[in-house]
This record gives C-alpha cells, structure tokens and sequence, in this order.
C-alpha cells in the first residue's frame, strides 16, 4: 500500500475517552506519533445539528510534510447531549497530494462509510476511534498514480493562524477553495469551511478565528499576491545587489591571495608545490564565483517566470551553501614562515666553535706572527752558525801559526 496518503478516522466519545483519532489504510507509525490531534477549539469554531466543516491544513511530523484535507460531521455521543460532538476523517498526504477533485470524492465516500456503519440514528455506536468500522473508498487506489508535488509552502513555520470561509461546500465549489487555498497555508496553519449558518455566527460572535465569505477568501488571495509580489521584487533586488558585491569581494579577496603567494614564492622558493595547490584554489575560487554569479542570475531568471518564491530560495540556499563550502575549502593560502631577517638568514656558529676566534684578521694576523717568528729564528741559527765558523777559525790560527807569533801572544 502506498505510504504517501492514508487516512485518519476521529470522534468525541465521551467520558471516558473523549476525543480519539485512529489511523487507516496505510500511515506511518513515527508520523501518528507525532501529528496533531483533529479536535476541534470548540471555544473558536463548533459544529451544530446537520451541519458539517471541511478543511485543509499542513503539519510538519517525524520529518514530513503533511497536507491533511477533513470532513466534520456532527454527532452525538452516547448517554451525553453535550453539544459540538463529532464524527469525522481526515485524508493525509505525505510530501505530496493529489487532484483535489479526487481527494474530495475519495473523502466523502470514506467519511460515508464512516458514518453509515459507526452511528445509530446520529449517535456514535463505538466508544473509541480503534473500534471503527472502516472500509476503503472506491477511488482510493487511484490516488497513488495521481499524486504531485507541493511548491512553494514552508512547512516548517507556523503561525498559529486559523481562517474560516463561510460559502458553499458542494464538490464543485469545494475543489476551487482547496486549489487556491494551498498557497494561503503560508498565512494560516488551518482553514476551515462551512455553508452552516449557525457555526459562521458562532465563529463570529466568539471572535477567536478569522471568518470571511468568497469574496473575503477572494481578498485574501489578493492580498498574499501582494504580498508575494513585494517579497518577489525584493528577493531579485537582493540577488543582483549580491552579485554586484561578488565583484568586488572576489577581487579583494584574489588580491590578497596573489599578495601573500607572491611574498611566500620570495621567502620559500623550495616550497613551490604548497604555491602551486594556492594557485590551484584561486581558480578554483575564481570560478566558483563565476559559476555562482551565473546561478544566482539562473535563479533570477526561474524567479522571474514561474514567481516561485520558496523554490527560487531553497534553490538559491542550495547554490550558496555548495559554493561557500568550495570557497571555504580552497581559500587558506597556508602561510610559510619566514626567512630570519638577521645575517641574511646564516646560523652564526659558537665563538667557542671558531676554529679562527678572531676571524679573517685574527688568521692573517696569526699568519704574519708564525712568519715573524720564524723570520727570527733563522737570524738566530746564522748568528750561531757564523759564530761557531768564527771560533773555528780562531783555533785552526792558533794551530798553524808560527811558533814566533805564539810567543808574542804569550807575552
């Protein structure tokens, strides 16, 4: 069974259950859980003796978007006169829904089923919605091939706004205000209607909903395209002024990066693959911005023809978030360290280390020392030298020198 619609059957039984919604046909377990109750603010809005309410709302639930259309029929309870009592049922559509036409043929032969087996002479026979007697109306497999999507509804924001239309309720009247009312579920969580007399007095004189005819709804209408029409004008005027700031954000930002490669490929040319990946993600982030700047102008153009607000945002959130990821990833240029300003960058090595302590003069200076003293000791080697051939000469005299001239020195 197809899990993208079902039903929901509901009452007021009395004490001790009092109001109870069952679910039919298929559901979500998560869903049941979650959704809220089809009671009725009977301080706001309350059915009367042959008289019933339709309605359309939306939910979000478990995670999903509902578009729920009902049927209120009044009821009695059992051993109770209490007033606004009720039998009803409620056909739920999961992301999607389908032809209103069909939703309502397959809503009323339901809720007629409902009733025909579940009330006694309008009292309710069963004293809890799990105790119904249900059986699946003729077109309710046909709903699965028709089903379509739902643009342009948050589902997620919610107002607490109800509207009431006080018009006609026959199948053919009924299928234009279900149709027109989709977009309006942007303004009002629920809406409800009714051709009862009694229950449009009593909505009116309790004050608490919003109760309008055809021409109010028609007005209503009016106004959300209005409104639409503004919001539209300033989401085009918004989305230009941002691709406008795009130039001058991605020239800034190109500028800076260009700037600090260019100061990292001066101080760490032995760094060049790091420079070439930040090179690499200025393209990158240069056509990203190009890319996105023509998204943007796609969106402007889908915005302009179809007037889909929400479509045109969740896309252009979409566009946003993938390019502000890409940018982000490719936009931190690693910064290198850099050079020591001090000697060019040279280690100085220790004074103790210096195999030379005072440098170049200090090794010339050493030079010229050992050159001296060696300059000195040769002078010194001569000197003993020549004296010692001065002394040799002296006795080498003395040995040959006439005996006469020996006795003149011994005198």
């Amino acid at each position: 069974m197809d899990s993208t619609y079902f039903f929901s059957a509901f009452g007021t039984f009395g004490n001790p259950n009092g109001f109870r919604q069952s679910f039919f046909l298929g559901g979500n377990q998560n869903i049941a859980k979650e959704i809220r109750t089809f009671d009725l603010k009977t301080d706001a809005i309350k059915l009367f003796p042959q008289s019933n309410i339709y309605s359309i709302r939306k939910d979000y639930s478990a995670g999903y978007n509902l578009i729920s259309y009902s049927v209120y029929t009044f009821a009695k309870e059992q051993n109770s006169d209490r007033g606004g009592t009720f039998i009803g049922s409620s056909l739920l559509f999961v992301n999607k829904i389908a032809s209103e036409g069909l939703i309502i043929s397959t809503l009323n032969d339901f809720q007629h089923i409902l009733e025909k087996n579940n009330l006694s002479e309008g009292i309710i026979t069963v004293n809890h919605s799990d105790q119904f007697s249900i059986q699946k109306p003729k077109d309710f497999d046909k709903i699965g091939f028709n089903v379509r999507e739902v643009d342009e509804l948050d589902f997620t924001q919610s107002g607490g706004n109800y509207l009431v239309v006080y018009c006609e309720t026959n199948a053919a009247q009924l299928q234009t205000f279900f149709k027109k009312s989709i977009e309006l579920l942007n303004v009002f969580d629920t809406i409800y209607f009714t051709q009862s007399h009694e229950i449009g007095e009593f909505v009116k004189q309790k004050g608490i909903f919003k109760i309008v005819d055809a021409d109010g709804f028609k007005k209503e209408l009016d106004n959300l395209e209005e409104e639409k029409r503004i919001i539209l004008q300033n989401a085009i005027i918004d989305l230009k002024k941002e691709k406008e700031d795009l130039k001058e954000v991605k020239t800034k930002l190109l500028e800076d990066l260009n700037i600090q490669i260019s100061q990292n490929e001066k101080r760490h040319q032995d760094n060049e693959t790091k420079i070439k990946e930040s090179k690499k993600g200025i393209e990158i982030i240069s056509k990203e911005y190009d890319q996105y700047s023509e998204k943007i102008e796609e969106v402007i153009r889908h915005l302009t023809a179809d007037g889909k607000i929400e479509t045109a945002k969740k896309r252009h959130q979409e566009n946003k978030r993938a390019f502000t990821n890409t940018v982000d990833q490719n936009r931190n240029v690693e910064s290198l360290s850099p050079l020591s300003s001090s000697s060019n960058g040279r280690i100085q090595p220790q004074k103790d280390n210096q195999p030379y302590p005072q440098g170049l003069s200090g090794f010339h200076s050493s030079g010229r020392n050992q050159e001296k003293e060696f300059r000195l000791d040769g002078f010194k080697v001569a000197t003993l030298i020549l004296s010692l051939l001065l002394i040799g000469t002296f006795v080498l005299c003395f040995m040959w020198m006439p005996e006469k001239y020996l006795e003149i020195f011994s005198k």
